[in-house]
C-alpha cells in the first residue's frame, strides 16, 4: 500500500463522511481513506448509537463523531421527523468545523441525509452521495416508487458527485438523471490481507469448531437467514443433487428468523451433510470457512452489493450468484470462476450447483478467482474512485504528482 506523507494538520481541508452506523466493512474503508488520502482530514460522523460504533470510537485514525442517539426505528412521518432533528445536530457540528471542504454521504433516504445535503447545497459545500444500490434491484411499485422517482433526481442534482458500487450502480444512478461525467466507482471491500493470510492452523481450527471434516468438498452460503435470501432455494437446488454429488456437503453461515423453517425444509437423508454454524460475529472464522470451502452460493432475490462475493473471490472460492447480485456482475464470470443463474429460479440453480461442483470444473473455476479479483481491484479501486470525485468537485487538485509518496 502507498501511503502519502500527510500535510500539517492546521493546513488540511477535512472530509467528513456521514453515516447512521459504522460497520467493520466501512470501519476498513474509513482506515485505507484516512491512510491513503492523507491531504485531507477525515471526520467519521454517526447519527445513531448502536453496535459497532464501539469499535470504530476507538479508532482515532477516521475522527469518530457520533452525533446520534440510540437507534429505533419508528414508522412513518415519525421516523422521518426524528432522523430531521438529528440532521440538525450535524449542521451543528458543520458549522462549528469550517475547515470541512465537503461532505460525503452514505445513502439518500432520510431525513437527516435530506437536511444535510439541502444545508450543504445552499452553503455550497460539495457533496458526494454514496450509495450500493444497483439498477437490477430497483423494482419499487406504487407509492415508494413514485416518490423516488420524484425527489432522488432533485436530491441528485444538489450533490457534486455520486459514488456507487459498480456498473450496475451507475447505471441506477443515471437512471434518477445523474451526470454521467460526476459518477464514481468506490466500492466497499473487506480487508483482503485478513482473507488471503489466513494461516493455515487457524484454517484447521475452524475445520474442527464447526465439523468440517477431512476429504469433503464443501458448497457455503453466508448471510442473513431472511426472505430475501432465498436461503430455502439453494436447499431445494441441492437436494435436487446431492444424490449426485456424495462429496459434497453444504454450509449455512448465519443467522435469522427463519432458521427453525429452512431447517425443517431439509430432507432426513440430508440432515447429516448440512453444516449450520449459526450467526458468527468473528470475521476470521468466517474467512476460515471459506478458506476450508470450494463453492459460495447467493441466491438472493434482492442485494445491492454483496461483500460475500468479494470475500470469497479472494479466498479462491468458485462463485454461484443470481443477476441481481451487484458484485457478481463485476467479480463473477459464467464458466469462468462460477456461474450466474436467473433469480427464483431452482432449475436453473440446481444445475449451476451440478457444473461448479463437477471434477472437472471445481479447481478450473477456483484457480480463476485471484486474477479476476486482482483485475477488479486495479478498477475498482475505492481509494481511487473517491479521490476522483474530490477532484470533480474542485476539493483536491488534479495533479498529485507533487505530493512525495512514501511506501
Amino acid at each position: 500500500m502507498l501511503v502519502r506523507n500527510r500535510l500539517p494538520e492546521a493546513d488540511q481541508p477535512a472530509l467528513a463522511i456521514l453515516a447512521n452506523v459504522q460497520t467493520p466493512y466501512r470501519l476498513h474503508m474509513h482506515r485505507r481513506y484516512a491512510a491513503e488520502i492523507p491531504e485531507l482530514r477525515l471526520w467519521s460522523l454517526y447519527f445513531a448509537r448502536v453496535g459497532h460504533n464501539e469499535g470504530s470510537a476507538l479508532d482515532e485514525r477516521i475522527g469518530p463523531v457520533p452525533l446520534g442517539q440510540d437507534y429505533q426505528v419508528r414508522r412513518f412521518p415519525i421516523q422521518w421527523l426524528h432522523e430531521w432533528a438529528i440532521g440538525g445536530r450535524v449542521i451543528r457540528w458543520l458549522k462549528s468545523h469550517p475547515g470541512v471542504r465537503a461532505v460525503m454521504v452514505l445513502g439518500y433516504l432520510g431525513g437527516t441525509r435530506t437536511r444535510v445535503i439541502r444545508w450543504c447545497f445552499r452553503r455550497r459545500i460539495p457533496v458526494l452521495v454514496w450509495g450500493d444500490s444497483n439498477i437490477r434491484g430497483d423494482r419499487g411499485r406504487g407509492l415508494r416508487a413514485f416518490v423516488k422517482r420524484l425527489a432522488l433526481p432533485r436530491l441528485l442534482r444538489r450533490c457534486g458527485a455520486c459514488v456507487c458500487c459498480g456498473r450496475l450502480g451507475r447505471e441506477f444512478f443515471l437512471r434518477y438523471g445523474a451526470d454521467p461525467s460526476r459518477v464514481f466507482v468506490s466500492p466497499y471491500e473487506p480487508d483482503y490481507r485478513l482473507i488471503r493470510e489466513m494461516p493455515p492452523e487457524r484454517i484447521e481450527q475452524a475445520k474442527q469448531k464447526f465439523g468440517l471434516k477431512n476429504g469433503r468438498r464443501r458448497i457455503v452460503y453466508s448471510g442473513r437467514l431472511s426472505v430475501e435470501k432465498r436461503v430455502d432455494l439453494l436447499i431445494e437446488a441441492f437436494a435436487r443433487v446431492a444424490h449426485q454429488r456424495a462429496k459434497w456437503d453444504l454450509v449455512i453461515v448465519g443467522g435469522g428468523a427463519l432458521e427453525a423453517d429452512l431447517k425443517g425444509r431439509v430432507p432426513q437423508t440430508l440432515r447429516d451433510r448440512l453444516i449450520w454454524t449459526g450467526f458468527l460475529d468473528n470475521q476470521a472464522d468466517i474467512s476460515a470457512i471459506y478458506r476450508a470451502s470450494d463453492v459460495l452460493v447467493l441466491p438472493s432475490d434482492f442485494e445491492p452489493w454483496a461483500l460475500v462475493i468479494n470475500e470469497a473471490v479472494a479466498a479462491g472460492m468458485a462463485v454461484v450468484a443470481s443477476d441481481v447480485v451487484g458484485a457478481a456482475a463485476e467479480l463473477v464470470r459464467d464458466r469462468e470462476n462460477g456461474r450466474i443463474f436467473p433469480a427464483g429460479n431452482v432449475n436453473a440453480l440446481a444445475q449451476c450447483l451440478l457444473d461448479v461442483t463437477d471434477t472437472e470444473n471445481t479447481d478450473r473455476y477456483k484457480a480463476a478467482a485471484a486474477p479476476i479479483l486482482a483485475e477488479w481491484r486495479r478498477v475498482g479501486d475505492p481509494v481511487q474512485g473517491l479521490r476522483q470525485a474530490l477532484v470533480a468537485c474542485g476539493v483536491l487538485p488534479a495533479d498529485q504528482s507533487a505530493l512525495p509518496i512514501a511506501t
